[in-house]
């Protein structure tokens, strides 16, 4: 091979060889920051690598200089990927059914061992994540419509007093109150249409 060639293949290879070296940093580095995972995240889901989000989300948790706070957070979001991955890939949509329960249910145990001083709508938040299963679950609905019920249930007493104030912010919390049981009511109907048990209105 002539000199000319060679230095041509040398300038075409380099940038290639650059380029294949962020994409591996890219795709392997462990977000620094809330922020960042979350970026990472949405960013896998666009180009449907759903996995490789999951992966993501899981390698940061993984860290031992994460904010532990956060992994109840961190496991609902993984929960909503796979809700994602079960509506673009119904071929396997039975197992992102599942691994979402898994992952609502680590979000659920992580909110009960936790004290709860204030204010918190995450068993509202889990629940109506449960009701997204039921609806694209080909073989559970039943049993995920029960458990949007009774997190929904669950939630109303803890929904205390007129209003909420934090950060500066007054929020009155009856229309809270009724947004919960407007969902506890949609999900008692969409199950006695699914063929499930009813349940009276709470």
């Amino acid at each position: 091979m002539t000199r000319p060639w060679k230095v041509l293949l040398l300038t075409l290879l380099v940038p290639f060889v650059a380029l294949a070296a962020w994409l591996a940093y890219h795709e392997t580095r462990i977000p620094q920051n809330k922020g960042e995972v979350l970026n990472r995240m949405i960013e896998l889901q666009r180009e449907g690598r759903y996995d490789k989000a999951v992966q993501a989300a899981q390698n940061w948790m993984n860290d031992s200089r994460r904010d532990i706070s956060l992994d109840g957070f961190m496991y609902d979001q993984i929960a909503i990927v796979y809700i994602a991955k079960a509506y673009k890939k119904p071929g396997s949509r039975d197992e992102s059914v599942r691994r979402a329960e898994e992952n609502l249910q680590k979000a659920l145990s992580f909110f009960d061992g936790q004290t709860q001083d204030d204010l918190s709508l995450e068993p509202f938040e889990i629940g109506e994540a449960y009701k997204i299963l039921a609806e694209i679950s080909d073989k559970d609905k039943c049993r995920l419509y029960e458990k949007a019920r009774a997190l929904f249930v669950r939630q109303l007493p803890m929904i205390k007093g007129d209003s909420y104030t934090a950060y500066g912010h007054t929020t009155p919390l009856e229309p809270v109150r009724g947004d919960v049981r407007k969902h506890l009511n949609a999900v008692n109907e969409k199950s006695v249409k699914g063929g499930c048990q009813a349940h009276s209105e709470q």
